[in-house]
């Protein structure tokens, strides 16, 4: 349902009906507790698992066949508004993750459960801890 109102909304935003997209925007994160914001673009195949307290915001991108699980909060730093993080495909954002900021997730990594995420996770890594280190990379990392 929350993803079905983001596609409404993204719809309008993109035919300059900001305020109604903002709107719908707003009622469907009170009544979902899922709030996404009308300007994120979202791939196909995004599985938002117990859909609680996720929050996507302005300007952030996430690929296909993402897994969100609750209290995921996705969002950019007050120091860089116009830099927002990318998502890449088959990326699994566990429980209380938070990515902040100018950030690329590469495709297939996984963020930990209760991670905060402030510098890019490549492809195939793990990223787990505040703040996040990275873990079970396929390739060496360099420091």
């Amino acid at each position: 349902m929350a993803s079905q109102a983001w596609r409404v909304s993204n719809w309008l935003w993109h035919r300059n009906r900001r305020d109604l997209a903002l709107l719908l925007q707003s009622e469907s994160s009170d009544s979902l507790q899922v709030s996404i914001h009308p300007s994120a673009s979202i791939g196909t195949s995004v599985f938002l698992d117990h859909a609680t307290g996720i929050v996507v915001g302005a300007f952030v991108t996430i690929g296909n066949e993402v897994t969100i699980m609750q209290n995921v909060t996705i969002g950019r730093k007050v120091e860089a508004p116009d830099r927002a993080p990318r998502i890449g495909r088959g990326v699994l954002l566990s429980t209380g993750a938070t990515i902040l900021g100018d950030v690329s997730i590469g495709d297939f990594a996984k963020i930990g459960a209760g991670s905060v995420v402030t510098r890019d996770v490549p492809g195939g890594c793990t990223a787990v801890g505040v703040p996040a280190r990275l873990t079970n990379c396929p390739e060496p990392v360099p420091a």
